[in-house]
């Protein structure tokens, strides 16, 4: 895997979008997850995902292989992370008040939509627990399922990609959908637990 990943790799650093393309359509989720999960906010977390993958482009040459694609590009989103905390420098302001019925003044009380460290936990917890349980799956199924359910690519796109005729995909992922339901009905998993 960390050969492919390799030659991948120096393919997009010699140009190739196609192939630094394949790069970010495989790590996108992983790496947002993962800044998600130490800034806590979606919106932030999108934009340094952004900014990740446009160093990942102009540093892809420096990639030796020694570890896998997705931990160097980890590295580099905690790396930017820090950085924009080290940044962040917050202005002081008052509170925004109105006034009572009374006449007295009361802070104003802004909604907060984002997402509570309790879900974002949930959600990590439920996509790591996914993820587990599509690695257990036979390789011709597992790549179908990352192709399908993961990159999102269409049928033809993974027939083409895993070099089999449509109906073959179709029915490998049929297979591999009931293997994963099964997982997530035994008693130590529920699918509720794995953010289903």
């Amino acid at each position: 895997m960390v050969a492919e990943e390799l030659l991948l790799a120096r393919r997009a650093s010699l140009g190739d979008h196609e192939a630094f393309d394949r790069i970010y359509t495989t790590y996108y989720k992983q790496i947002l997850w993962h800044i998600t999960r130490m800034v806590g906010n979606r919106l932030d977390a999108e934009d340094l995902t952004q900014e990740v993958f446009l160093k990942a482009y102009q540093f892809i040459g420096t990639y030796s292989g020694t570890a896998n694609l997705g931990r160097w590009l980890r590295k580099i989103a905690t790396n930017t992370c820090i950085d924009q905390m080290r940044k962040k420098t917050l202005p002081t302001v008052s509170w925004p008040t109105m006034l009572s019925k009374d006449g007295d003044e009361q802070p104003v009380d802004f909604p907060d939509h984002s997402l509570s460290p309790l879900e974002i936990t949930e959600s990590n917890e439920g996509e790591s627990a996914i993820m587990d349980e599509i690695n257990r799956l036979p390789e011709y199924y597992r790549k179908v399922v990352v192709l399908y359910d993961v990159m999102e690519k269409t049928g033809e796109e993974v027939a083409r990609e895993a070099s089999c005729p449509i109906g073959t995909v179709k029915s490998r992922l049929s297979r591999a959908h009931k293997i994963l339901r099964s997982a997530f009905e035994s008693p130590g998993l529920q699918p509720s637990q794995a953010g289903a």
